[in-house]
C-alpha cells in the first residue's frame, strides 16, 4: 500500500514537471523571444545568445544547464537532479520542435507589456517544479549547491544579484531601453505567480495573542471555535510582567469571530498574520471525548446563564 502510494506521488510529479516544461517552453516562445527582452536566470542568457547568434535558445539552455546538473549530481538529492535534468531536456527539446514547426509568435506594435506579462506567468508555473522537490535548473541549481556546501550563505541574495546582471546585460544585446523595463515586468510576474503556487491551498492565518485571560481565552478557542492552540509564558519587556501568550492558526472566514472573541477581554493584545501553508493533524482527541467536553462546555455555560 505504501509502495503504491509513493508511485502515484511520483506519477503525479512526473506529469506536473511535464506540464511545467511544456508551458515553459510555450510561453518563451511565443511571448518572450518575439519581444526582444531577456527573462532572469539561464533562460535570459539562452534568450540572448539566440538574439546574437540565430541559434536556437533551446540548444543554449541545454548546454548552459548541463555542467551545471553534472556538479549537483555529486552534491545534491539524485530525485532532485534526476526531475530537473527532465524538465531541462524536455523544455530545450520542445524549443528546438516549436521551430521546426513554425509555432506561432505573438507579435504586437506596441510597448510589449502583455508578452511580458503572460511571458512571465508561463514562466512562473515552473514554481511546481519546486513544488515537487526539484528546479527548472539554472541558477536555482547553483544557488542550491551553494547552500548545501555553505548554509550560512543567503542565496536569494544570489540569485536576485545574478537577475540583476543579467537585465543589465541585457541592455547591451538589444541596445533599448523599453527592453530593460520589459524583462523587470516579466521577473515581477514570474515571481508572483512562482508565489501563488508555492502558497498552500488551505490558506490561514496565525493569531499570536498577549493576554491575562488565558483560561477564558483558551475555552472559547477550544469549544465555541473548534480549534487548537498553543500556550506560551512570556514576560513584558518594560513592565516586567508575566503574560501568556497563545498561537492559533485559523481559517479566513474565521478572523472577524476570532477578533470579535479577543476584544471581550481587557490586558489583551493580538496580532495576526498569512500562513504560508499548513500540513499536519494535531486533533489527538477521539470524536466521543471532544463531543463530552463539548457537552460539559454547553452545560457549564447555561448553569452560568441562569
Amino acid at each position: 500500500m505504501v509502495q503504491e502510494k509513493k508511485i502515484r506521488k511520483e506519477i503525479k510529479c512526473g506529469l506536473l514537471a511535464v506540464l511545467s516544461a511544456v508551458l515553459s517552453a510555450v510561453g518563451l516562445w511565443v511571448f518572450v523571444y518575439p519581444s526582444d527582452f531577456a527573462p532572469s536566470g539561464v533562460d535570459g542568457i539562452a534568450t540572448m545568445l539566440q538574439y546574437l547568434t540565430g541559434v536556437n535558445a533551446g540548444i543554449y539552455t541545454f548546454a548552459l544547464n548541463l555542467p551545471l546538473l553534472i556538479a549537483a549530481w555529486f552534491i545534491l538529492k539524485k530525485r532532485y537532479v534526476l526531475y530537473t535534468i527532465a524538465y531541462t531536456v524536455l523544455t530545450s527539446a520542445l524549443l528546438i520542435v516549436l521551430e521546426a514547426v513554425d509555432f506561432y509568435q505573438y507579435q504586437t506594435a506596441t510597448d510589449g507589456l502583455i508578452p511580458a506579462i503572460f511571458g512571465g506567468v508561463a514562466q512562473g508555473v515552473t514554481g511546481m517544479m519546486l513544488k515537487i522537490g526539484a528546479s527548472a535548473g539554472g541558477v536555482d541549481v547553483a544557488a542550491c549547491m551553494v547552500q548545501k556546501k555553505m548554509p550560512h550563505k543567503n542565496v536569494e541574495s544570489l540569485i536576485a544579484l545574478f537577475s540583476v546582471v543579467i537585465v543589465g546585460v541585457s541592455y547591451f544585446v538589444f541596445w533599448d531601453l523599453n527592453s530593460i523595463l520589459l524583462s523587470v515586468v516579466e521577473i515581477f510576474a514570474c515571481e508572483k505567480v512562482t508565489e501563488m503556487i508555492l502558497r498552500d491551498s488551505r490558506n490561514a492565518v496565525e493569531f499570536k495573542i498577549v493576554t491575562d485571560n488565558p483560561k477564558e481565552i483558551g475555552d472559547e478557542i477550544l469549544y465555541d471555535l473548534r480549534k487548537g492552540a498553543t500556550v506560551m509564558d512570556g514576560r513584558g519587556l518594560f513592565t516586567e510582567n508575566g503574560k501568556t501568550v497563545i498561537f492559533c492558526v485559523v481559517s479566513y472566514r474565521q478572523i472577524p469571530e476570532f477578533l470579535a472573541l479577543v476584544a471581550k477581554y481587557e490586558g489583551t493584545f493580538v496580532y495576526y498574520s498569512d500562513v504560508m501553508g499548513v500540513r499536519g493533524n494535531f486533533d489527538w482527541r477521539k470524536e466521543d471525548e471532544k463531543s463530552e467536553d463539548i457537552q460539559k462546555r454547553e452545560e457549564k455555560l447555561k448553569g452560568v446563564s441562569l
